[in-house]
């Protein structure tokens, strides 16, 4: 499964410019790359992979291949095929009989529990905090205000960076079906509101209700660095389409959200754009199913000013959740071309030039791109439509 440059001359500095084949044992449903570096693959049969050395192993069973993982303090987590909880900690798998979490939802590792997504019988969501005893895992918590039902909390520190000891749940709320019927992320579900949730009882600190006729058209906001102190970037919707937003604390104990800096909205009903960052770098794809255009932003006071890089990319294919599937490193954004079957590598050098890129063509679709070091070797995992894994090496 290797693949070939589009074009005469050198690939990136320092890498011969071909993918690698990491040969997985079934057709992969979703990567996860661990703190620690473990390059792991969820199979579509819910089996759980972990790539050692060269050699998969698997690691546990019995999960929902649709619903994301999240990792961290040594645990990996995700939904069972039951609906519940399932929690693999030191070579064990621990999968409670409750609470039923949403099938979409995103759950959240924090230093002593999880946050997740718990559907009631009403069809209602909310966020729950679990956190292990010895009798095995319960919940603790629950939010007051209702969640959005394919929600993915994160944990968001507005004073810093977020660790897995510090930091609240931003998670967005107030799903609507009603005010922007466009359903491009999985359903016409959508949420008028942003929440902040503490951490350990999961009561509402903050929150920000957009007035109608606006949603958020997102379902995960994205901590960023901004002013001095930490933000989240996400995607209001309204009339006009699509615009990058950035939400900030405000306040003079910071109780409630604004709307600190918009982008120019795209110009048309239904019509969407894709964010992306590493956490510094604002960039977002245009229509990603209609054209694909790069744009990066920049601040300028309370409006979002923007800039095209590149044509005919994109990272989000139509009526997935998995709403960026592009990857950074410290000096490049690689980003799959519109067809899927090649993938642009932008050299993200110093100063404000507009990056270069080099093209490497791709023998099947890529779905999915997770940036992960092989043998020390910083670069990309590729997962295929087909359900295949490739690695593409990059500098540092």
């Amino acid at each position: 499964m290797a693949g070939a440059l589009a074009g005469a001359g050198p690939w990136l500095p320092g890498t011969a410019g071909a993918t690698v084949p990491l040969h997985a044992p079934e057709a992969m449903a979703q990567l996860h790359v661990t703190a620690d570096g473990m390059l792991h693959g969820l199979s579509a049969t819910g089996t759980l992979w972990e790539l050692d050395g060269a050699a998969w192993r698997r690691i546990g069973d019995g999960l929902d291949p649709a619903a994301p993982l999240a990792s961290g303090r040594g645990r990996i987590a995700g939904r069972s095929r039951g609906g519940g909880p399932w929690v693999l900690e030191n070579g064990r798998v621990v999968a409670p009989p409750g609470p039923a979490l949403a099938p979409h939802a995103g759950l959240l590792v924090l230093a002593f529990g999880l946050i997740a997504v718990a559907a009631a019988a009403d069809g209602t969501c909310h966020a729950v905090r679990l956190e292990p005893t010895p009798a095995g895992w319960r919940e603790t918590a629950r939010s007051r205000d209702g969640v959005l039902p394919d929600a993915r909390p994160v944990q968001f520190d507005p004073d810093g960076s977020a660790t897995e000891d510090n930091g609240h749940v931003a998670v967005f709320g107030s799903p609507d079906a009603e005010r922007y019927r466009h359903g491009v992320l999985g359903d016409a579900v959508e949420p008028r509101s942003l929440l902040l949730l503490e951490g350990q009882d999961l009561r509402t600190m903050a929150r920000l209700e957009l007035p109608p006729p606006w949603v958020f058209e997102d379902i995960a906001p994205r901590p960023i660095a901004w002013r001095g102190r930490r933000a989240l970037l996400t995607v209001r919707a309204g009339p006009q389409g699509a615009q990058m937003a950035v939400a900030a604390l405000a306040g003079a104990p910071r109780d409630r959200f604004e709307l600190a800096a918009l982008g120019e909205p795209i110009g048309l009903r239904n019509r969407w754009l894709s964010p992306s960052t590493d956490g510094l770098r604002l960039w977002a794809v245009h229509t990603p199913h209609l054209g694909g255009v790069a744009r990066r932003y920049r601040d300028e006071g309370d409006r979002l000013a923007s800039e095209i890089v590149a044509q005919g990319v994109s990272n989000h294919a139509l009526g997935e959740r998995e709403l960026d599937i592009s990857a950074w490193t410290d000096r490049s954004w690689v980003v799959p071309t519109q067809d899927r079957r090649g993938l642009h590598v932008f050299d993200l050098g110093p100063g404000d030039r507009v990056p270069r890129h080099r093209d490497l063509m791709l023998d099947q679709p890529a779905a999915e791109l997770r940036r992960w070091a092989r043998h020390g070797e910083d670069g990309i995992a590729v997962r295929m439509q087909a359900g295949g894994v490739v690695w593409l090496p990059l500098p540092r």
